[in-house]
C-alpha cells in the first residue's frame, strides 16, 4: 500500500473496521412454545429446532423422516433446502 501500487485499502477507510447492526429480537422460550402449540403440527418440530438448534432455516426445513433417529436422539443434517431463486452452489473448485 505504502508503494501506491494499489490505489485503496479497505482497511484505511474511517469506518470500516466497523459493522453496525441493530440487535435482532428474538423470543423467550415460552414464546417459540406459543408459535409451536399455535401451527399446525406438520410445522411444530420445524419451529423448535430452527428455534433451539444453530440449523440454518434450509437445513430442518429438508429434513426428512429417515433422517432422525428417534430412539438414538440424533438428527443427521445431509441436504439443505436452499430458496428457488439462489444461484447452485459449487461443491470444490
Amino acid at each position: 500500500m505504502d508503494d501506491e501500487l494499489i490505489r485503496s485499502n479497505r482497511c484505511r477507510i474511517k469506518g470500516a473496521d466497523r459493522y453496525d447492526v441493530p440487535e435482532r429480537p428474538v423470543l423467550t422460550v415460552p414464546e417459540v412454545y406459543t408459535v409451536a402449540d399455535a401451527i399446525g403440527p406438520r410445522y411444530r418440530l420445524l419451529v423448535l429446532l430452527a428455534a433451539f438448534t444453530t440449523l440454518r432455516f434450509g437445513e430442518p426445513a429438508s429434513l426428512r423422516r429417515k433422517d432422525v433417529d428417534l430412539t438414538g436422539r440424533v438428527g443427521a443434517v445431509i441436504r439443505d433446502a436452499a430458496p428457488e431463486d439462489s444461484p447452485p452452489q459449487r461443491r470444490g473448485a
